[in-house]
């Protein structure tokens, strides 16, 4: 089977599990052996689909379907294609503060000053907040 879409892949899924409940009903005995062509397109989906939504899906052990897959599961999807170019991203750098000052005045108004720099230059804000009433 060649590589699907996944969207093409789900409806297989669903196409194939009725083939499998028809296949159940009609059997004469009540473990009656899969034939292989359904085994055969079960392991061609769990190539593309993860191998335990494709046994759930059709009422097979995850474990025997991998044991016809011949242990190989579906790959992992990736966001990126292997073609895809790295690219790297930086983050800001986070800066703890280095000063954090609150002050009251006489009538209770509080003001609370948080900076992240060195050297703050806090005393003509303080001023202001001080003188202003």
């Amino acid at each position: 089977m060649t590589m699907l879409p996944l969207a093409q892949a789900e409806e297989q899924l669903n196409h194939l599990a009725q083939h499998f409940a028809q296949w159940r009903q009609s059997r004469t005995t009540p473990r009656g052996r899969i034939p292989q062509p359904l085994w055969a397109q079960a392991v061609a989906l769990s190539q593309v689909l993860p191998l335990a939504r494709v046994a759930k899906r059709l009422g097979l052990t995850p474990h025997t379907l991998k044991r016809r897959a011949g242990g190989q599961a579906a790959p992992v999807p990736t966001l990126l294609s292997p073609s895809s170019p790295f690219v790297e991203v930086t983050a800001p750098a986070w800066h703890a503060p280095t000063a954090e000052v609150e002050v009251q005045r006489a009538d209770g108004t509080r003001i609370r000053i948080i900076y992240n720099e060195s050297s703050p230059t806090l005393a003509p804000l303080l001023q202001i907040f001080l003188e202003t009433r």
